[in-house]
């Protein structure tokens, strides 16, 4: 047994977070359990008891998750160079706001910050629910098990010779194997820490992530709504859920849309948008939030796509935890400049991915034959028809995207060897320039139409002047200023020529609207 006393080590706050990574761990578990019970009560009574005995361990795990980020940003503050986290991550000329921007740089840190926004997300629910009914235990109980899942991500615990988790809390010398470290002096030699990687030390980092995270967290809440109406054959929730699904594409676009800006910040990083894997893997699921909002807003008007409302938001969700194994698993460490290191937990990353897909769509297929919606085919001139066809443009934007991203999972786990696009910013480029011109057409003139049918004389006078404007703008745009990117010949030159008479178009269409 080692009795060796190591001079100078904090022990305390590394045993305070370990002990509130455990409790968040149980109380959300004992949350999830209780809340299930709520959801399925057959009598208000007992309903009600469940409900305030789970909101009661679902704050306190949230509490447990707040002070799990105080004590790690103590540790780091602190510059604690025992803890393994704040060594790797921070040094002791750091300014403030890249300490803060510490937290999140590491594995670690980050499921610690997506578990504090769904804490954040999951206590608004608890005090702004009331009209929702029992589908508030429905959207809680799937929400704690998230929380469940994302505290084993940091629990570091051993169950026999399988590590779940990797805590942000473990000592350097029971991480690292330095000869150094068995020396019970050892912190004098520790001077400082690695430091912040200089290509994070930017103002970016800072409010980047902590946004980009909390849109990751809230599609959580679309999707917890799908299952509980997938398990009490429910589709009220759809009256309930939108302004959740607009607040997270919002959100989450916003944090697409500051990665983007601080790409072109950095030169290293390829302009705007280089289609990096980890980039599109933050894009997909927003794409196909986008087109779940869409097709709830038509339910919510004809009681039709139905089908697919459950299908975008369970799948927005579901790539969000397939993009956390994408850039955690380590199989992108060669095609992404912002991919995470390995830390050893594929094994779980894919149980995560797996605890979530595979369910949802078994519950999906049990339930499809009770979606009903209405017989009638949509007219071709009615607001709905093209906003289905929008969704599904956008739906399947997304489905070329991830596959060309996944080329490396493929390859990884069946063993194939399927090249990847020898250039692959051309690769989705191709693709997805189309996408863009039908997007934008769509949303130019798609306003002008009614639900359930429009006369097409009432086409007619609202997108002439629209479109004689843009014609006219666009024509001096090409004149005056021209399109300088000719690298894959005019076929591709004038699908960039399309797409910006499109641009034009939509953007005159919805001013002159």
């Amino acid at each position: 047994m080692n009795t060796t006393t190591f001079l100078g080590e904090q022990l305390l706050p590394g045993q305070i977070g370990y002990f509130l990574t455990i409790l968040s761990l149980v109380a959300s578990l004992v949350a999830t359990f209780a809340f299930a019970k709520s959801f399925y009560a057959k009598e208000l009574a007992i309903e009600m008891e469940w409900k305030r005995f789970a909101k009661i361990a679902f704050i306190i795990e949230a509490i447990a998750i707040f002070l799990c980020f105080v004590v790690l940003f103590y540790i780091i503050y602190n510059h604690r160079f025992e803890y393994k986290y704040s060594y790797s991550h921070s040094d002791k000329s750091m300014p403030l706001q890249y300490l803060l921007s510490c937290f999140w740089e590491g594995q670690e840190g980050s499921f610690l910050l997506c578990s504090f926004w769904h804490a954040v997300l999951g206590l608004i629910i608890m005090t702004r629910s009331a009209k929702w009914g029992n589908q508030t235990s429905g959207v809680m109980m799937v929400l704690s098990f998230v929380q469940f899942c994302l505290a084993t991500m940091i629990v570091g615990l051993y169950i026999v010779d399988f590590k779940l988790g990797s805590s942000p809390f473990i000592l350097l010398r029971q991480e690292m194997s330095w000869p150094i470290l068995s020396r019970p002096d050892y912190l004098q030699f520790i001077k400082d820490g690695t430091g912040l990687n200089t290509t994070l030390q930017n103002y970016w980092m800072v409010i980047h992530p902590p946004i980009l995270f909390l849109g990751f967290a809230s599609t959580t809440i679309p999707f917890a709504f799908a299952v509980s109406g997938l398990l009490k054959k429910e589709n009220n929730w759809m009256n309930f859920v939108l302004p959740w699904a607009t607040f997270s594409a919002a959100i989450l676009g916003l944090g697409i849309m500051m990665g983007a800006a601080w790409a072109y910040e950095s030169l290293n990083f390829g302009g705007y948008w280089a289609w990096d894997p980890v980039e599109n893997a933050s894009l997909v699921p927003w794409l196909v939030l986008v087109a779940g909002i869409h097709t709830n807003i038509i339910f919510r008007k004809t009681e039709g796509s139905l089908k697919a409302t459950y299908l975008f938001y369970g799948l927005s969700f579901l790539l969000v935890v397939y993009s956390t194994f994408l850039t955690r698993s380590g199989i992108l460490g060669d095609t992404s400049v912002h991919a995470f290191t390995d830390l050893g937990m594929n094994a779980q990353l894919l149980g995560f991915l797996l605890i979530f897909v595979i369910p949802y769509f078994i519950l999906f297929g049990i339930r499809y034959k009770h979606l009903k919606e209405p017989v009638k085919e949509d007219e071709i001139s009615s607001r709905e028809f093209w906003m289905l066809v929008g969704s599904f443009v956008l739906f399947l934007s997304g489905l070329v995207m991830i596959a060309i991203t996944s080329i490396p999972v493929f390859n990884k786990i069946f063993g194939t060897k399927i090249a990847p696009p020898e250039d692959p910013i051309f690769a989705h480029n191709q693709v997805q320039i189309f996408v863009a011109i039908i997007i934008g057409i769509f949303t130019a003139f798609g306003q002008y139409l009614k639900f359930k049918s429009t006369k097409g004389d009432d086409i007619k006078k609202h997108i002439k002047y629209p479109i004689i404007i843009s014609l006219i703008v666009s024509g001096i745009i090409f004149a005056f200023v021209g399109v300088a990117y000719n690298d894959k010949g005019v076929g591709f030159l004038a699908a960039i020529y399309v797409a910006e008479l499109a641009a034009v178009y939509t953007i005159v269409a919805n001013s002159y609207y």
